[in-house]
C-alpha cells in the first residue's frame, strides 16, 4: 500500500511540471527562451540562462522579425529576423548589398568575420553610429537558401557587457 502511495505522489509531481494542454503556452516547446520556439523556422537558439525576454517587435517590415531584450535594460536588444537568400550566389554578396548602405545611414563598419557556426556558413559584422552613440554586433547565418540575421544593439557604454550575453545567444543558434 505504501509503495501505491509513493508511485501515485510521484506520478502527480511528473504531472504538475507538464503543461496542461501540448504545445501550450507554458510548454518548453512554445516557451521562447528554449530553443524548440523557432524550429518550426528552421532553427533554434536559447536565452534560457540569460536573463532576456522576447517582446512584440512594433517595426513593421516584409520580413519576419522577433526581438528580445534583457531585463532591466532599456537600451539594449537582439532582434531576429529570417530572410532568403534569393539571387545572390552567397553570403558575402547577400550582406554586400546593404552593408554599402551603411555610411549614409551613420554607421561605420569595425570589422568583418567569416565562419562557421550551427551547422551553416556565417559573417559577423561589428559597427558603431558615433551620432547616437551605438554599437552593433550583427551575425548574418545561411544555410540553404535561408538566411537569420540576428542583430545585437546597444549604446557604446553598455556594449561590452551586452556583447557577451549576445555571444552567448548567438553561439546557440543552430539549424534544423
Amino acid at each position: 500500500m505504501a509503495g501505491c502511495l509513493v508511485l501515485f505522489f510521484l506520478f502527480l509531481s511528473v504531472g504538475v511540471l507538464a503543461a496542461p494542454f501540448p504545445v501550450s503556452s507554458t510548454s518548453s516547446l512554445t516557451d521562447s527562451a528554449e530553443g524548440n520556439f523557432f524550429a518550426s523556422h528552421g532553427f533554434r537558439f536559447t536565452t534560457s540562462k540569460l536573463n532576456w525576454h522576447i517582446v512584440p517587435d512594433g517595426n513593421i517590415s516584409i520580413f519576419e522579425t522577433f526581438q528580445y531584450i534583457p531585463k532591466g535594460n532599456s537600451s539594449a536588444k537582439l532582434t531576429i529576423r529570417k530572410d532568403e537568400i534569393g539571387k545572390h550566389k552567397n553570403i558575402e554578396d547577400y550582406a554586400k548589398k546593404w552593408m554599402k548602405e551603411y555610411p549614409q545611414y551613420g554607421f561605420e563598419v569595425l570589422a568583418t568575420k567569416n565562419m562557421t557556426l550551427g551547422g551553416g556558413e556565417a559573417l559577423l559584422i561589428d559597427f558603431i553610429h558615433r551620432n547616437k552613440r551605438q554599437q552593433v554586433r550583427q551575425l548574418v547565418l545561411h544555410k540553404n537558401k535561408k538566411v537569420v540575421i540576428m542583430t545585437c544593439i546597444d549604446s557604446i557604454a553598455s556594449f561590452k557587457v551586452t556583447v557577451s550575453d549576445c555571444n552567448q545567444m548567438m553561439t546557440s543558434f543552430s539549424w534544423r
